[in-house]
């Protein structure tokens, strides 16, 4: 607590120098640290828990990894990964028990939600280093956590199990339409087998998993997963783009991981997205893992469709491509990010920080308008200067008032120290590229020629969280909005995505601007021979339907419910004191 508090502490009376709350924190650090290595305990991971969280908020991620790994590997000793009461399948060789069996539920239920913080913080790091996870399918059968009410008032009940994808299940090639969101337990299918991810039956459909026991934090879990599978078994995957059928295989894979976002977004329960059913509306109480939960849904639809939405050159004689579809998704989501984070730090307290994670989703949605901006030589939405002035104030938040001449060196503000520098080098170099997928490279890595050609693709993450700002150039200290722009993004709407002298119908029909505003022509596709229909050419043809392209697939501030609505109807979870207190007139 220590380490993950002290530099709130702004009492007058006890108030501490920056020097002496850095010497604490460093201290209580490396305590933790050495009595968290002597014995298993659980208390132990939780401490490591907070330890982590706050060396990758610090912009010191290279310590956190070492500790993530740690955690994956004793949260799975003390057999946290699994339910307790699972012995449907028991090997013949018992695992060392580490720790006694929990008293009850509510004891169960916290460590449970042990476990999902070390599943988070497992997913975060594979998703901006690259790595492969680390909790798999062969590790993890563990029920979503349970409503934060539910647990607060230690009423007994029943959760689903989450469904974790099975690696070669899941690799390309292999669909993945019909692999389980979540699957029942036992107690609730009396009648029916035990099932793991993988066997549960497609054919039985949502109605025999009680989604209506979990709360925000179990949706955050499912969206963070959903970021991580977009990575892993989207992005991180070797295509070689001569081979017909490896790029049909990977736009079917493209097309099964959008269809399960839509349907995540579409098939949200309605308390978790009607903005009447609050039972006090006067007030507006955005809750952090709901609103986290948002972006990062939002976050995952910019990864999976900026590939498709900024292609290379050298794909135009390869595949058709709905282009214009996915670049409008790709905006439209960093648009409604940037109206989620400005209203999420309009009503929060100014000492209440942001995750780490909403910093990167930022950043993501910032950078993507970088991108279009330079790949279709288009205008720069006002919303980009929001999403850093966003990722400025997080840092701010973040470092706490003691340490607030420091921010620019926490996470968030690195962050938007690249930002600024990638958008200075774009304006001083009319030859930069932003490299598409370079976000998690650094600066340095960040820009590419429009010539630069390779073979094949596959998404090899870098090490941003490792990096530091670079120092050649020194890019404005404030955001350049121009004086009749507004900094509510509400109120300022984008431009069109796309020069005036390119129609959305010319897209959509097949003809695109390519980097620095250079032509691409892919009217003159060629399947293989003489125009011979194949399974790419059926592929490309679905994801030009008109259907499959106005799918609603962005989760926006108007339309989606922020108050978690838990089920302790007389009070919202845990009070943080200055959290209840917004009048909803001062919504904009």
């Amino acid at each position: 607590m220590v380490v993950g508090a002290l530099r709130f502490v702004d009492n007058p009376e006890t108030r501490l120098s920056a020097q002496e709350v850095e010497r604490r924190t460093s201290r209580s650090r490396s305590i933790v640290v050495l009595n968290a290595m002597d014995h298993l305990s659980v208390e132990n991971l939780q401490a490591l828990i907070i330890v982590a969280f706050c060396d990758i908020g610090n912009g010191d991620a290279s310590k956190a990894w070492s500790i993530v790994g740690s955690l994956t590997r004793t949260v799975e000793y003390l057999q946290l990964s699994i339910e307790s009461d699972h012995r449907e399948k028991e090997p013949l060789l018992k695992p060392l028990p580490s720790i006694d069996p929990p008293q009850n539920w509510t004891e169960e239920e916290e460590r449970r939600r042990v476990f999902w913080n070390i599943f988070n913080l497992d997913r975060f790091c594979s998703v901006t280093t690259g790595w492969n996870t680390s909790l798999t399918s062969d590790d993890v059968h563990r029920r979503l956590p349970a409503d934060g009410g539910l647990w607060h008032k230690e009423e007994s009940v029943i959760t689903p199990y989450f469904g974790i994808w099975d690696r070669s299940a899941a690799k390309i090639g292999n669909s993945i339409a019909f692999l389980p969101a979540h699957y029942p337990s036992p107690e609730q299918t009396a009648d029916a087998p035990p099932q793991t991810p993988v066997s549960a039956n497609p054919n039985k459909g949502p109605n025999t998993v009680d989604m209506t026991t979990v709360g925000a934090f179990a949706y955050c879990i499912e969206a963070t997963e959903s970021l991580s599978r977009v990575t892993t078994y989207f992005l991180q995957q070797k295509i070689n783009f001569q081979d017909r059928q490896e790029v049909s295989s990977w736009l079917t894979r493209f097309k099964e991981l959008d269809l399960r976002l839509v349907h995540w977004k579409m098939f949200l329960p309605q308390k978790w997205k009607d903005s009447n059913i609050s039972r006090q509306p006067a007030l507006i109480n955005m809750d952090p893992n709901l609103t986290l939960a948002h972006v990062t849904h939002n976050t995952s639809m910019i990864l999976l469709h900026q590939r498709i939405a900024y292609p290379e050159a050298r794909w135009s004689n390869i595949v058709k491509l709905p282009s214009f579809c996915s670049a409008e998704t790709c905006q439209i989501a960093a648009v409604e990010t940037a109206t989620i984070t400005q209203k999420y730090l309009k009503y929060t307290p100014e000492n209440s920080p942001a995750t780490s994670q909403f910093a990167f989703c930022v950043f993501i949605s910032a950078r993507v308008l970088l991108v279009h901006w330079r790949y279709y030589d288009a205008d720069l939405v006002p919303e980009f200067w929001l999403l850093v002035e966003g990722l400025e104030e997080m840092a701010k938040r973040w470092v706490g008032p003691i340490l607030r001449e420091k921010h620019g060196l926490c996470l968030a503000g690195k962050y938007a120290a690249q930002l600024r520098e990638l958008h200075h080098k774009c304006e001083t170099d009319s030859q930069f590229t932003v490299d598409v997928l370079g976000y998690s490279s650094g600066i340095s890595g960040q820009g590419c020629s429009p010539s630069a050609q390779t073979p094949g693709f596959s998404h090899h993450q870098g090490n941003a969280l490792f990096s530091q700002p670079s120092k050649a150039t020194q890019p404005p200290s404030s955001s350049p909005l121009a004086p009749h722009q507004t900094s509510a993004a509400s109120q300022s709407r984008p431009p069109p995505i796309f020069p005036t002298q390119q129609s959305p119908n010319q897209l959509r029909q097949g003809s695109m601007i390519g980097p620095m505003g250079s032509p691409l022509n892919i009217t003159g596709f060629t399947p293989r021979e003489s125009d011979a229909p194949d399974e790419l050419s059926a592929i490309s043809h679905m994801l030009m339907d008109q259907r499959f392209m106005e799918m609603d697939r962005i989760i926006s501030f108007d339309d989606m419910m922020f108050t978690a609505q838990t089920a302790n109807p007389g009070q919202s979870g845990m009070s943080v004191s200055g959290w209840n207190q917004v009048d909803n007139s001062r919504l904009e």
